[in-house]
């Protein structure tokens, strides 16, 4: 997977760019306003564009996200199973939270429009996770 790199508004100069990003370094970006739908962005070393032009990245950076905990130590984790890195405890279940994510635009925080089917499909995933568990 190819990281994604951010070129401040305010400067040419190549030094001033931000990255290498993570998909999820990137969504928190726009999520706190530091990337606009006229930021200029790029995937590996492709050629600059708008940040409008990645299909999906705004409605993506507000959609509601899943976050686990550990149920020892109430560390966030990773999706289970896996072994927390602050208590070394193996997990097969962890605490789950919904997050809902909203994007500061300029004073503004616009609040999730994903709708409900998106908060339905995620606490039906919560809800199955449980059973299988």
């Amino acid at each position: 997977m190819a990281d994604w790199f951010v070129k401040p508004e305010d400067s040419d100069a190549p030094e001033a760019v931000v990255g290498p990003l993570k998909p999820n370094e990137l969504l928190d970006l726009v999520r706190s306003g530091d990337v606009v739908p006229e930021t200029q962005i790029r995937k590996g070393d492709s050629a600059w564009f708008s940040a409008s032009s990645v299909g999906g990245l705004f409605e993506a950076a507000i959609r509601p996200t899943i976050t686990c905990y550990c149920p020892n130590c109430n560390a966030a984790i990773s999706t289970p199973p896996t072994v927390c890195a602050k208590c070394l405890t193996s997990v097969q279940k962890a605490r789950e939270e919904i997050v809902e994510n909203t994007i500061h635009v300029r004073g503004n925080d616009v609040a999730s429009n994903a709708g409900r089917s998106v908060q339905n499909w995620l606490k039906k995933k919560v809800r199955n996770k449980d059973k299988e568990q």
